[in-house]
């Protein structure tokens, strides 16, 4: 690879982006507690981990305790050996508990939620109130028919409504899930379909950026394509909504009718009942972004809030009484991660909307810093974009409570920090974290009192055993791997939905290496700070001229170029085993792409890596595909590229623009 990838510098040390010190933070609270009762003496954070995953049965046991879990029968064991398999584990077995009792333990007058949308609309609930909406609507399922091992599907924006509901359906021992509200009919009754729910829950309108989704014109093909459903609620924001009336949807009902019809007589709400259940039983289903074909389906149990209270309290550093910001609506697993705020006393800003909105001057930095949030969550490409059309923090805003942001989801580049750094706060602690929706719980931590540099995730999260490995599974260090999980874990899923005895998990995440988990990611750990550098999928590498590198290098070459708005980079073979990197670009308004503009790009990825980095094929695009998660959409390109021809994509915001990637002549000629 290139002169200035870090894989091949060894004793490389990045940018240094944080060397102070916090005192009394959960974690060390946590980590003198573990000292006492086990007569350790851990002298840092590598010390705990370790002693983490070579206890993992204690660890898990003690995070259990710590948090205080609300049970109705307690567990025998923290975990028992089930098989010769890799999740063949029994997790806290004997125990019995109910995943929205544990979340619903506050229920004071203290603020549960904050809603807010791109209207102005804007409001604060308690926690009784949450309660008492839970209970409302619970009674309400009850009273239709749902029952545990059920499910119900959601497929709405970002509110309030949805919170509702997954603790109703979680109290009844049901499994919650659905499509993202971006996706178009066709997708969303896909995957509503293949969850075969007996409730749909859902909005007829949202909007975002400025755009206007009619979830309520989609109905028909959802539903119709689904025979399961008994019955389909709908949230009605609109008054034409409810002039018009729902007469079309099969066995639609509005929300207000459908909560009604929980009450009892006199008008009172029934007692809600938290059915109680093993830790394995299925609370949560998450489908993967499946950019082509079916997505496949996580199931995750209710035990997922252990490894969520662990992240949110030691990573996140979030305590009770603090506010955090969530962007992400339901159909991405970043949803479901956050609802564990609630039974940790923490407010929940559910944001419906888009980052890049701006409604009278006020921007979602100016938001962040009007609620007072100490924590955020983002994806790469959603700061590439904000500092590209430079939303940053009004002058007047104060984000002194932002102490924390955590970058994820895809590789993450240096300019990511930089801007947050110096745009944001100087003061904020922002790193990468590593997950998927694979895991409740992330696989990377931090620690707030260890150095961070940029490009890296600090540390692997307590009671992950995350390693890189070459093709024969041997732990590198220093070098390129497959990145892989060795330690068990109830943070994997409990099975993908409708595979038959495992075999798609078997195979999917369990094949290539014996006793551990694969994630398909390619990675490097670095020897001298022993952060970890996630370079992309490893089915995502580009090979041009004999040297093999990553999109994300290019992307770190070219993303400060004051021409480039966005950028996609993909691989191209020929039948004779050549291969060449292909890279387009997006211009901001006002420049053209010239020869000496291409020039411009070709001698910047030069300078930056290497010249055997340049890609071949410079080109210039309208419009970068992206899926719903706010990833480039890579893999897609990549085979419009080989074939001349749009695959089926389930997962895209802007199909549309998949049109500028065929017929082109340079790609066409590339042949033997």
């Amino acid at each position: 690879m290139g002169k200035k990838d870090p894989s091949k510098l060894v004793g490389f040390r990045p940018m240094l982006l944080w060397d102070k010190k916090v005192p009394d933070t959960q974690l060390e609270k946590f980590k003198k507690l573990i000292e006492q009762k086990f007569n350790l003496h851990l002298d840092s954070y590598w010390d705990f981990h370790k002693w983490s995953i070579e206890n993992y049965g204690k660890f898990w046991e003690e995070i259990w305790n710590y948090f205080g879990m609300i049970v109705s029968k307690p567990y025998k064991e923290a975990v028992v050996k089930t098989g010769d398999g890799f999740l063949d584990y029994d997790w806290f077995s004997g125990a019995e508990f109910n995943l929205a009792e544990n979340l619903l333990r506050i229920r004071d007058d203290r603020i549960a939620l904050i809603c807010l949308d791109e209207t102005g609309y804007e409001e604060t609930i308690t926690y009784a109130e949450v309660f008492e909406e839970a209970k409302l609507y619970a009674a309400a399922f009850r009273k239709h028919g749902l029952k545990k091992g059920d499910t119900v599907a959601c497929h709405m924006s970002n509110r309030k409504e949805a919170v509702y509901a997954m603790l109703a359906t979680t109290s009844i021992g049901a499994i919650w899930g659905g499509p993202q509200p971006y996706f178009g009919a066709r997708v969303a009754s896909n995957i509503v379909a293949r969850m075969e729910p007996k409730f749909l829950i859902t909005v007829d309108h949202h909007q975002d950026n400025g755009v206007d989704f009619n979830i309520l014109e989609n109905l028909p093909i959802i539903v119709d394509n689904c025979p399961t459903l008994e019955k389909v609620i709908i949230i009605p924001s609109k008054e034409e909504t409810v002039t018009n009336g729902i007469s079309h949807i099969r066995n639609g009902i509005f929300l207000g009718e459908f909560l009604e019809s929980g009450r009892n007589p006199d008008g009172s709400v029934p007692d809600i009942v938290f059915e109680q259940l093993p830790f394995s039983h299925p609370a949560f289903l998450n489908f993967t972004s499946g950019t082509t074909g079916l997505p496949k389906g996580l199931v995750h149990s209710a035990g997922m809030l252990i490894p969520e209270f662990e992240n949110i309290a030691f990573d996140y550093h979030l305590k009770s009484g603090d506010v955090v910001f969530n962007w992400c609506p339901v159909g991405w697993s970043v949803w479901d991660c956050f609802t564990p705020c609630l039974a940790l006393g923490i407010t929940v800003l559910l944001y419906c909307g888009s980052p890049y909105w701006i409604r009278d001057g006020i921007n979602m930095w100016d938001l962040i810093a009007k609620y007072k949030a100490g924590y955020c969550f983002f994806v790469p490409s959603m700061l590439d974009k904000l500092e590209k059309l430079q939303i940053v923090p009004s002058p007047n805003s104060n984000l002194e409570n932002l102490k924390v942001v955590l970058i994820g989801g895809s590789p993450v580049k240096v300019q990511n920090f930089t801007f947050v750094r110096n745009k944001v706060g100087k003061d904020i602690f922002v790193a990468i974290l590593y997950g998927a929706t694979e895991t409740f719980g992330c696989f990377t931590g931090v620690d707030l009192n260890l150095p961070l540099y940029a490009g890296e995730a600090q540390v692997p999260a307590l009671g992950m055993d995350i390693r890189v490995v070459d093709e024969n599974g041997r732990s590198l260090i220093g070098e390129k791997g497959e990145i892989i999980f060795a330690a068990p874990c109830p943070s994997f899923p409990v099975y993908l939905w409708k595979d038959v005895d495992h075999t798609i998990m078997k195979e999917t995440y369990l094949s290539k290496c014996p006793d551990a988990w694969c994630q398909h990611d390619e990675g490097w750990i670095n020897p001298e700070t022993r952060g970890l550098i996630v370079l992309g999928r490893s089915d995502d590498t580009l090979i041009q001229n004999g040297d093999r590198f990553a999109a994300a290098d290019v992307y770190f070459a070219i993303h400060g170029m004051e021409e480039i708005m966005d950028y996609i980079c993909v691989n191209q073979s020929r039948n004779d085993g050549e291969c060449r990197a292909v890279l387009f670009v997006k211009l901001k308004p006002g420049y053209i792409f010239s020869p000496e503009l291409r020039e411009k790009i070709a001698l910047t990825i030069d300078r930056e890596l290497w010249e055997d980095c340049v890609p071949q094929v410079i080109l210039e695009v309208p419009d970068i595909p992206y899926n719903v998660n706010n990833k480039r959409l890579e893999g897609v390109v990549r085979k419009i590229v080989a074939t001349n021809q749009i695959p089926q994509v389930n997962n895209i915001t802007n199909p549309e623009c998949l049109k500028y990637f065929c017929d082109i002549p340079e790609l066409l000629s590339y042949k033997v």
